[in-house]
């Protein structure tokens, strides 16, 4: 498979986080949490399930039959979606960014971040987490809740009740010329003070910026800078080192291009911002002088510790470790305003893929900005796991590539044809290759790495016309997987079990069966066979001659599958057969081997002569004998054919079968003695033998 680029102008889209504000500073924080969903029991990011049987097997029904890829519900996680497709396989669609909801009843929902009144406050009509803004007021505002525990933050002196739009509330003049900010994220939430006017930037409030903090988490500063709230001991959340940032360039840019709370423009000034937990436990930020000067920036200026989850699946690096709080973007190569080169890494639940057959595989995401107004390349590795977020350290190892792709969304005013649209792009490769591995070493997770770099070494990642900002939340593993089909069992020649070390014996050509295993239920397998004629030395292998076997046919997984009668056989010989079963892209294990004999010839039987006749009326003891060791039953009576049966048993002296059976003479002269021998396959072979009993 090929690297595949959509250029897709009716899709176009920017996150609802990126506005542009008017003119001033803003101070911000993102907070993403380990919470519980706002309209759901606490949920849970699961790692993916294997399709269910019985639904799966419905699944792949209807989709045969409609010739449509049809969802196997039980399999959907928050990041996980799997298909059965027409004909058998699966398709599995894993994201990095949690894209559903579990709900209290049992039913899914699609994140949808738009802010709702409630009794509460302003919550996410679906979010991951259980996020609470408030209406104005007094009190926090806002609330996080994981499970029972929660932390908050608040404005000192209260809020004015909000202007809504979107998944942001818009606290006005919480200080003069100061607007606050609260957006709700995929996985919690950011807030920003935006100062709007140089005026507001002097007030001496804005040079140590306080938030109260509360609930159930305690926020502790971290060496480095970097922050925790803990609960009970638990880590709630996790904040990187502060960053601020200035509007510099943004003046007439695209959306795109241009400073906003969600994070820097292109053409953006930034520097670090201090923090600090007083006594009181509250945060304090102190934002660099330099930066809050209006005569060496260009307002807003945007000042930000980014919260993150512990349990994000996706990070920045940056060369020189510096703090980007903007995780609506994922960046890679080398910025053109800061000169600071990225990576971004992705890390993707595979334990559903657990030993799987890996069919095809990609990685898809959708591209935002490119500096370049054509295409240049991206390059996807392999890489070493993400040890923190939202910013890893420089850098996970890049290990292996696995596919590159070239693309290019300039939303700028530079190209000829500004702002170009998003496009999605593949990244396609050797990915399957390393899934395959991975699948195969029972991993639980995979992490990819995108960087502008050709080799591990860095070889073009200082390029300037591959810097480029990625959409985290269209990440994408696609993954076309199957699971093999396993060793047919159960195998029957003629409806007669085969029994491993024995030969069934038949008397007919007999049909063929078995019972076709694949974990993957409904899949619909295709059967084949092999038949040879077992040599006189009773040794075969692949060498001996093969006959032609009877053809093959379709079942469903689990199913039994039975042939029309095997031709070409012949009395009295020996013949063995095998089967296996084909899903389409893999073929099973063969079975053993089932042996058999045809045997059509009935066998010889007779009764042993009589000296001394007994007359009518008493009894007299007769020995029905054959000398064929697969004899099961003698019959014998006055009459033909005999109808009277007695298991056919050994005696001694005797090498094939016999039978004592005692009987009343009928009458004086001549009486006839009808008898049979039957054989294991239902062959019988018949006698009988006179007896003359004199009158007196």
């Amino acid at each position: 498979m090929h690297a595949v680029h959509i250029q897709n102008p009716s899709t176009h889209h920017r996150p609802s986080t990126r506005r542009l504000l008017a003119a001033g500073i803003a101070a911000s924080i993102g907070v993403t949490l380990l919470a519980a969903p706002s309209s759901a029991a606490p949920a849970t990011v699961t790692t993916g399930v294997a399709p269910a049987g019985r639904e799966a097997a419905q699944a792949t029904t209807t989709a045969t039959r409609t010739g449509q890829r049809v969802e196997v519900l039980s399999a959907r996680t928050e990041l996980t979606q799997v298909f059965a497709k027409p004909g058998g396989g699966f398709v599995a669609e894993t994201a990095a960014v949690p894209q559903r909801v579990r709900q209290s009843d049992g039913s899914w929902s699609d994140v949808d971040l738009s802010l709702q009144r409630a009794a509460t406050g302003l919550r996410p009509a679906v979010s991951p987490a259980d996020l609470v803004f408030s209406s104005g007021g007094h009190g926090p505002a806002a609330t996080l809740t994981n499970g029972a525990k929660s932390m908050t933050l608040g404005w000192p002196g209260g809020l004015p009740a909000p202007t809504v739009s979107g998944d942001a509330a818009t606290y006005a003049e919480v200080l003069p010329g100061v607007d606050l900010v609260l957006t709700a994220t995929h996985t919690g939430f950011t807030h920003v003070l935006v100062v709007k006017t140089p005026q507001a930037a002097a007030n001496p409030a804005l040079r140590e910026i306080r938030f109260d903090l509360g609930g159930d988490a305690r926020v502790r500063r971290e060496a480095d800078g970097s922050l925790r709230a803990l609960a009970g001991g638990a880590e709630v959340a996790r904040a990187a080192t502060a960053e601020m940032w200035d509007s510099s360039g943004s003046a007439g840019a695209a959306r795109a291009a241009a400073s906003s709370p969600a994070g820097p423009g292109v053409a953006a000034r930034t520097a670090p911002v201090a923090t600090d937990v007083d006594a009181a436990g509250d945060l304090v930020l102190r934002p660099s002088a330099g930066l809050l000067d209006p005569a060496k920036v260009t307002f807003p200026v945007f000042i930000d510790p980014s919260w993150s989850a512990t349990a994000s699946r996706w990070a920045y690096a940056t060369s020189n470790n510096s703090t980007n709080s903007d995780t609506t973007s994922a960046r890679v190569g080398k910025d053109s305003a800061s000169g600071v080169t990225y990576r971004s890494y992705f890390e993707f639940p595979i334990g559903n893929l657990s030993g799987k057959i890996i069919q095809s595989a990609y990685v898809q995401m959708k591209l935002d900005h490119s500096w370049s107004c054509t295409n240049t390349p991206t390059y996807l590795y392999q890489s070493g796991a993400i040890a923190s977020t939202p910013r890893t350290a420089w850098a996970p190892a890049l290990t292996t590539l696995r596919a590159s792709a070239s693309s290019h969304a300039n939303g700028g005013t530079g190209c000829a044809d500004s702002p170009q649209p998003d496009m999605t792009v593949n990244f396609a490769g050797s990915v399957a290759a390393g899934l395959s591995s991975a699948a195969a070493a029972h991993q639980t997770s995979i992490t990819y790495g995108l960087c502008a770099c050709s080799d591990s070494s860095g070889t073009g990642e200082s390029t300037l016309d591959r810097w480029k900002k990625f959409y985290p939340s269209t990440a994408r593993l696609l993954v076309d997987y199957d699971t093999a089909p396993t060793q047919p069992t159960a195998l029957q020649a003629g409806g007669a079990a085969c029994v491993t070390g024995d030969r069934v014996t038949l008397a007919t050509p007999p049909a063929l069966s078995a019972v076709f295993p694949d974990a993957d239920s409904g899949q619909v397998l295709q059967t084949a066979y092999e038949l040879l004629e077992i040599p006189a030395s009773g040794v075969y292998d692949s060498a001996t001659p093969r006959m032609t076997p009877p053809t093959g046919s379709t079942v469903t997984a689990g199913g039994r599958s039975t042939t029309a009668a095997v031709t070409g056989t012949a009395d009295g010989k020996s013949y063995a057969f095998r089967t296996r079963s084909d899903d389409g892209y893999v073929l099973s294990p063969w079975s053993a081997w089932c042996e058999f004999t045809i045997d059509n010839q009935p066998p010889t039987v007779s009764v042993d002569a009589v000296t001394n006749p007994a007359p009518p009326g008493q009894l007299y003891t007769y020995k029905l004998r054959s000398p064929d060791l697969d004899v099961v039953s003698f019959r014998y009576g006055w009459s033909g054919p005999p109808t009277e049966e007695a298991e056919a048993g050994t005696s001694l002296g005797w090498t094939g079968k016999t039978v004592s059976v005692t009987l009343a003479t009928p009458a004086y002269g001549t009486n006839t003695l009808y008898v049979a021998a039957v054989d294991s396959v239902g062959n019988v072979g018949y006698s009988s033998l006179v007896i003359q009993v004199p009158a007196p």
